[in-house]
């Protein structure tokens, strides 16, 4: 697929903020690369990606965010804290009883997903199947090209999945209400906010993305760091209160997960000197704006103090990220834990490698000595 790519921080913030002229829905993006004799099997899929919240545009963007925020809150995420609490000492102490273990496999990638699994009040017998799904569906959205086509089938399978799994949970909280995120979604919809049952479930899935991807990426890449930069781990350890917040933005802005921002064009316009036609793609490379040397002093090092950092690894304006707070605050909860309990922990690899996915920087293990 041809399209613009912009790297610049000040140019990628540009086309972030910029909604009058470059949309966020994707209609075509997904279908243009398919087989036709695939359209009908994927067509439910991208109806569904189509209405995530990163893909559509005001008015419905700024009505779904709106219902979304009465829900998802301050004073929610903040109850959460004990919780997560609980969660990471568990991992970090079944972590320091190996020698040698996959920190990936056991920290970084189980702890988002219990925690937004509680947020969701989805049952411990569903949450295995549920994370395979919706991992399922984002490799689907994030194969790009004829890559999409090989996804099909199984996109489809996990899509079906989880929308009988939703609509019997939705049931259970009009019928029983709890004090969980869903609950109080279930609630602003039945009072009058205007969310239809195929926007919640949108949502509920977006949700799971928001609050996992992000954080697992963030977690990953972070532990990466401080072990590949010993003097910033030394750093961190030696005020860690005073540090960990500043750290976690660093490990963001270093490294992000999030590495793109796709738009479609709305309408011709001149930028930077291009035309800019209607119809067309343009991509903000995040993880570029994130290293660009015009914002950030010496960007290819890692700084746990820097100071500002106004990183776009969470993004800007109306599609600033949902699960950035719930991000922040495992980050935060997880970094004191880990600096605590694995103060000498060493990377027990020469060699780390990625996830073959667009738009996700993912790493694939990351083995750690404990000890």
């Amino acid at each position: 697929m041809k399209m613009w790519l912009v790297t610049r921080y000040d140019d990628v913030l540009d086309g972030i903020k910029n909604t009058s002229r470059l949309f966020s829905s994707r209609q075509g993006m997904y279908t243009d690369p398919l087989r036709s004799k695939n359209r009908e099997t994927a067509r439910p899929m991208i109806e569904h990606l189509n209405r995530w919240l990163l893909n559509i545009d005001p008015p419905d963007h700024t009505r779904m965010r709106r219902l979304v925020n009465l829900a998802f809150t301050p004073r929610f995420l903040q109850r959460l804290v004990p919780r997560i609490e609980q969660i990471v000492e568990q991992l970090i102490t079944e972590t320091r009883m190996h020698d040698q273990i996959d920190f990936i496999e056991n920290f970084c990638l189980p702890l988002p997903p219990i925690v937004i699994c509680d947020m969701l009040g989805i049952p411990q017998q569903s949450r295995d199947q549920y994370r395979r799904d919706v991992d399922g569906l984002l490799y689907f959205s994030s194969a790009g090209g004829v890559g999409l086509n090989d996804t099909i089938g199984h996109a489809r399978a996990c899509l079906d999945d989880l929308i009988t799994i939703f609509d019997e949970l939705i049931s259970l909280r009009r019928d029983k209400p709890t004090d969980d995120l869903l609950s109080a979604m279930v609630r602003v919809e039945a009072e009058g906010g205007r969310l239809s049952r195929d926007e919640l479930f949108a949502l509920c899935i977006f949700l799971f993305l928001a609050g996992h991807e992000t954080t697992m990426g963030m977690l990953a890449s972070g532990t990466l760091a401080l072990l590949q930069n010993p003097d910033q781990f030394e750093l961190l350890k030696e005020d860690l209160d005073g540090r960990v917040t500043s750290a976690v933005e660093e490990f963001v802005r270093h490294e992000s997960s999030a590495t793109r921002g796709v738009r479609q064009v709305n309408q011709d316009f001149e930028w930077r000197g291009k035309q800019i036609r209607h119809g067309q793609t343009v991509t903000m490379l995040i993880g570029a704006a994130n290293r660009d040397s015009e914002q950030f002093p010496n960007p290819d090092r890692l700084d746990i103090t820097r100071h500002p950092n106004k990183h776009l690894g969470f993004g800007h304006g109306i599609h600033f990220c949902l699960g950035a707070p719930l991000a922040r605050l495992e980050g935060q909860i997880a970094f004191r834990s880990i600096a605590r309990h694995l103060p000498n922990m060493r990377l027990a690899t020469d060699h780390v490698e990625y996830k073959p996915a667009m738009g996700i920087r993912s790493l694939i293990s990351l083995p750690i000595e404990t000890s």
